[in-house]
């Protein structure tokens, strides 16, 4: 069975299939109507002669619609630095872009593959997202980001590299953190997580979009299921000069992992005892 089925799978109860197919029903013509008004703003609105992309603005109301058409509700703590930064934060799905972008306007680094995806991917470049090939010598493509930093401009990356299933936080790669130090510009950590809404504890199931996830089967889930939490935290606030990437790398990596695997306290009985 294909994820774009009719029938309801064997495990659902019937009422969360036919709510499903209600959520569906609703959230397909607006995210249509949504994306054509994204294109027709992104075709207006692209970058310059110089490459040069003047406000953040379309894409934070873009991304608010989004997050409101897919029932996303955005919870956020922590204060957003002002001015030129460059952003860090861990990556579970592609909603990480849009969720982060409706609350702290900035532009993002991605990785190439992104910008093959239909449609998306187009809006991406249009919106100012610069992109990485992995593996490749990226001297250049740093440079490039420094000085969109040294302009004004504000960047994120997924130093992680990969997308998770949100439970932990891979090691991060210093050698992106390199732009901040060329450019001598704060930088600041954004934890985010997607909680289940069911008292469990762990990572929203269907949120994660890794492995051999494609687009728009995961997106086809999402706009069936009820409302989703995204908890964006900013973290504390590091100043140039930095002392070195990995210095960088090893201290937004702690608060990130701090925020989404906070260590376990034993039982007062048992801390007692030891």
């Amino acid at each position: 069975m294909t994820a774009f089925s009719a029938n309801p799978p064997p495990s659902r109860h019937p009422r969360e299939w036919l709510a499903c197919v209600g959520r569906r029903t609703l959230r397909v013509p607006r995210l249509t109507l949504h994306i054509l008004v994204g294109v027709a703003i992104a075709a207006a609105l692209g970058p310059g002669r110089q490459r040069r992309y003047v406000s953040t603005c379309p894409l934070v109301w873009w991304s608010r619609g989004l997050c409101q058409i897919l029932g996303i509700r955005l919870q956020t703590s922590g204060a957003v630095c002002q001015g030129p930064t460059f952003f860090v934060a861990n990556h579970i799905s592609w909603l990480d872009i849009f969720c982060i972008a409706a609350v702290c306007p900035t532009h993002f680094l991605a990785k190439q593959d992104v910008a093959a995806w239909p449609l998306f991917g187009w809006l991406c470049q249009r919106a100012g997202t610069a992109f990485i090939r992995r593996g490749d010598d990226n001297g250049v493509a740093m440079e490039q980001l420094a000085w969109r930093l040294r302009q004004g401009e504000r960047i994120l990356i997924f130093p992680e590299g990969t997308s998770t299933s949100g439970e932990t936080v891979r090691r991060f790669f210093p050698r992106l953190f390199q732009v901040a130090i060329l450019a001598r510009c704060p930088v600041q950590a954004i934890a985010l997580r997607y909680p289940r809404r069911d008292g469990r504890s762990g990572p929203h199931p269907t949120t994660p979009f890794v492995g051999d996830d494609e687009l728009l089967p995961h997106l086809w889930r999402l706009l069936g299921e009820p409302a989703i939490d995204a908890k964006v935290h900013f973290g504390a606030i590091h100043t140039a000069p930095h002392p070195s990437r990995d210095v960088l790398a090893r201290s937004t990596h702690a608060e990130i992992s701090a925020r989404i695997s906070p260590p376990q306290i034993p039982p007062v009985a048992e801390a007692l005892e030891k």
